[in-house]
């Protein structure tokens, strides 16, 4: 009798288990299926509309370009052109707000670069100090290296003690990271895939 009961007590408990266990199986799946498709919504693209696309193709173009050697005219029309591009632009707010960056600071570029056409060595240098005046704001760490290159130097124009080029390139440095930025949140399937090749 007592065996009876035992045999019972027994298969009612390895039932409640198999029960519990069959159970918490089924929602660690759904659990891994909601973080699969979580990560697989991470990494769909999302829809870029067509003013932004071009938008994204010109800064990578224009990125290109200067990557080899652009001529100030062809630079300051090409951005001249992209700028209703971006101001007509739509989409994914980050995105779109990396891609105005990116203008924001080719458009200082230009400025900086058409100070040259100005008459005058202390017109050509005040025209230079005013932009610099806009780049410092955006790109805090411009400013830091630009006033540390001259703090030994007792100048009357700060870009007078700059080299042109040097803060083109600064400046193209930062608007090379931002078109990158934006190209790849804008295809976040080739960065992943990128990345997985980089880690096999």
């Amino acid at each position: 009798m007592q065996f009876k009961k035992l045999a019972l007590i027994f298969m009612t408990v390895t039932l409640l288990v198999g029960c519990v266990l069959s159970i918490l199986s089924v929602r660690s799946e759904n659990t891994n299926a909601k973080r699969s498709a979580k990560i697989a919504n991470k990494t769909s693209p999302p829809v870029i509309p067509p003013p932004l696309e071009t938008a994204l193709e010109e800064l990578r173009v224009i990125k290109i370009k200067i990557e080899g050697d652009i001529h100030p005219k062809e630079y300051g029309e090409d951005i001249h052109d992209l700028t209703p591009i971006v101001e007509n632009a739509y989409g994914d707010a980050e995105i779109l707000a990396t891609v105005k960056s990116a203008l924001a600071g080719h458009q200082l570029a230009v400025q900086f670069w058409e100070c040259d056409r100005v008459f005058g060595y202390d017109e050509l240098f005040q025209c230079r100090d005013q932009v610099l005046q806009a780049v410092f704001q955006k790109y805090p760490d411009i400013a830091a290296q630009a006033k540390a290159a001259v703090a030994s130097e007792n100048l009357a124009y700060m870009s007078a003690g700059l080299d042109e080029n040097s803060v083109l390139e600064a400046i193209w440095e930062k608007t090379g990271t931002d078109t990158e930025t934006a190209l790849q949140m804008s295809n976040p399937t080739s960065l992943t895939a990128e990345n997985q090749s980089q880690n096999e």
